[in-house]
């Protein structure tokens, strides 16, 4: 079995992709991954288990969409699932991000495949359930019981290999995943009766009997020899007691393979033993992005059992000592590019690339197009060094980027409105840095991998837009006690860095209690928060010395109220309405979470300030440009480079080896878990 997962639509080398097209880097640049290469690895491996006389089959384990500009030709290319096929992929499985544009976008991806000269891979998907409302379009391409070979999507699957092996294959969606896939609805998955998503425990058990009829069938109705799942639930290897994969090998009886993904790990070949029957279930994970193509090399045997050569089981690194020569795939990158550069978006007369630049360099524009990839690898700003992003469960110089260019968006002149505070988490973030590679040249298409998810409920275009909202002080205080222990449990993609507050935290106090006062000072685990005085807001001087920077707004060692009618601990109105600027995504975990967004009467102008949003629909708070400047949404990604474009070079404080760029100074660990007293990371 050779598998890969989570390749997120990097078709383009990674580490910078300005760097690897139009023209491949050489060997030796720092290039991972790239579909071109991985062909020829998987081609490599094919041949040399042919050579060996065994058979191959090479799978997925999902995400195979949304992580670089090349997805936004999704519904009109498909150049994800396309690029599956010419890199031979027998099957796929479901991912979280297959569904940031909504099933009927979905559908509609597939339906581009379908029709386009390479056809669509099979995809497995065994826990998905369907309201049959609007994700009717992609109910219709489903069929539950592997009867119907027209449908592409199927609850199982087998494939019978050259010398007849039969391989039953089941595809998972898992907790955590069907969790963070908000656009999903109404599709569900796992969901037991009364219960949410968050309720991991409760899910995972669902998984367990959502899937368990699927793979006996595999067994007593196909009579396949091996059953692999394709599960798009995740495995950590400093983390095992809670990696969903591995509970799935212990529980699901039947399995004999879990190929992993979602959770982006390199996780070499492990045994485990299920629970029920005693047998060994080999799980593996090949990292992400297509950075690594995994090898299992197992033998069935006359007694139908299965012997896995572990040794030869193994991750193989996908890097620019592979010349990237598959000339078909080259094409489909080269004509997707093309597209986004000069196909006019349908209804207008503009293409993707000259919309989106002219909407982050107006009044300017970006020019003609002299050369395929210039409008791709716009030069957004001088990158004099990399932005990292490489750290869990901290602040990161590339978050704190992100929520400056999201804050300043919020605050533009041409708005006319003050915002206080934006927020990101670590889950939006889908890259480990910012990389300045070879051209010292941030490129539209680089930047744009760092937020590239999502889309809009409202118009259907790709990416999250931003939205404006009001909540208490005190909720802002619950939103980063999010970071301070919900994140801690697990959840990593939840660190929220804030910009316009600051906040320090301790984790050895007691996490929060939603159930409880939310202004009591001794609930929960942050202590001090800060907010930026309005001089430096105005400015947009996002950090610097307290007393000339930051104004104190609560401090949980603070016994006496500091006046009258206010909490102890409080030193501003607890109830005090916060202006906030943050994506559609963040802003719906919020209203999931029990935050009750309020209106800011400048952008809602038929509400007052702080009544409630109708139905709590993050939807109805989108922020958009003036009607003079078209009413569009603002993107994510335009905001982004937007901000880094009126800098011109990336600022020094956003350099971790610089002494501005030190980190953290905004979402602070202290007390006995923090790697410095006065002020560090958390090491739990």
């Amino acid at each position: 079995l050779l598998h890969t997962n989570d390749e997120h639509s990097h078709l383009i080398g990674l580490g910078p992709e300005v760097d690897d097209f139009p023209t491949p880097a050489a060997a030796g640049a720092g290039i991972k991954g790239g579909a071109s290469r991985r062909s020829v690895v998987l081609k490599a491996e094919r041949d040399a288990a042919k050579s060996a006389g065994a058979d191959s089959l090479t799978v997925s384990a999902g995400d195979n969409m949304m992580g670089s500009l090349t997805q936004i030709a999704a519904t009109t290319v498909s150049p994800d699932y396309r690029s599956l096929k010419l890199l031979n992929y027998d099957i796929t499985t479901l991912g979280n991000h297959e569904f940031d544009y909504g099933p009927a976008g979905l559908a509609a991806i597939i339906g581009a495949a379908k029709a386009s000269p390479e056809g669509v891979p099979n995809i497995v998907a065994s826990n998905i359930h369907f309201a049959g409302t609007t994700d009717a379009s992609l109910q219709a391409l489903y069929d539950v019981n592997n009867t119907d070979s027209s449908k592409p999507i199927h609850g199982k699957f087998v494939i019978t290999t050259p010398s007849g092996i039969k391989v039953g294959f089941i595809g998972i969606m898992g907790a955590d995943a069907q969790a963070v896939a908000p656009a999903a609805a109404p599709t569900t998955f796992s969901l037991p009766a009364g219960a949410t998503t968050d309720n991991r425990v409760a899910v995972l058990a669902q998984i367990f009997d959502d899937v368990q009829p699927f793979v006996d069938s595999l067994r007593r109705d196909d009579k396949v020899d091996l059953v692999v799942a394709l599960s798009h639930s995740g495995a950590d290897l400093s983390n095992e007691a809670k990696s969903e994969d591995i509970a799935i090998a212990q529980n699901v009886s039947g399995l004999d393979v879990i190929v992993s993904g979602h959770s982006h790990s390199d996780f070499p070949a492990k045994l485990y033993k299920n629970l029920h029957t005693n047998k060994d279930v080999l799980v593996q994970q090949a990292g992400r992005f297509g950075d690594q193509v995994g090898r299992i090399y197992l033998t069935v045997n006359g007694d139908h059992s299965i012997s896995f050569d572990m040794a030869n089981s193994k991750l193989i690194p996908v890097t620019d000592t592979t010349a990237p020569s598959d000339d078909a795939v080259n094409t489909l990158v080269g004509g997707t590019v093309q597209a986004l550069e000069s196909a006019p978006i349908p209804g207008q007369t503009l293409s993707f690339m000259q919309y989106t630049l002219g909407e982050i360099l107006a009044p300017a524009a970006p020019g003609a197009l002299a050369h395929t990839g210039d409008y791709y690898n716009y030069p957004v700003a001088t990158l004099p060094f990399d932005v990292d992003n490489s750290s869990k469960f901290q602040e990161t110089e590339l978050i704190d980027l992100i929520t400056d260019a999201n804050l300043a968006a919020a605050n533009s002149p041409l708005l006319g409105i003050t915002t206080d505070l934006a927020a990101e988490g670590y889950g939006a973030t889908r890259v480990p840095a910012l990389r300045k590679g070879l051209t010292g040249k941030l490129g539209f298409a680089d930047l744009f991998a760092a937020v590239p998810l999502g889309g809009s409920p409202k118009t259907g275009t790709p990416g999250y837009p931003l939205c404006r909202f009001g909540i208490y002080l005190a909720e802002v205080k619950a939103a980063f006690e999010v970071t301070a222990g919900y994140a801690y449990t697990g959840h990593e993609d939840f660190f929220l860095v804030p910009s316009g507050f600051k906040f320090q935290y301790d984790t050895t106090r007691a996490a929060f209690n939603p159930n409880g006062d939310p202004t009591d000072r001794n609930n929960g685990r942050v202590v001090r928060i800060w907010q930026l005085k309005p001089a430096a807001l105005a400015a947009g001087t996002y950090d610097g010395p307290d007393a000339t920077t930051w104004d104190l707004k609560f401090d949980a060692t603070l016994a006496t109220p500091a006046a009258p009618g206010l909490p102890a601990g409080w030193l501003d109105n607890p109830l005090k309405l916060v202006r906030v600027v943050a994506t559609y995504y963040i802003a719906s975990f919020a209203t999931f979470a029990g935050v009750k967004l309020k209106a800011l009467h400048d952008t809602m102008p038929t509400l007052a300030d702080g009544v409630p949003v109708p139905g709590n629909d993050p939807a109805a708070t989108i922020l958009k440009r003036p009607a003079a400047l078209g009413g569009t949404e603002i993107k994510e990604w335009e905001s982004l480079a937007a901000y880094l474009h009126a800098q011109g070079t990336v600022p020094a404080r956003y350099n971790k080896a610089d002494p501005a760029g030190a980190i953290p100074r905004r979402a602070i660990c202290i007390g006995a878990n923090s790697t410095a007293a006065a002020g560090g990371n958390c090491s739990k």
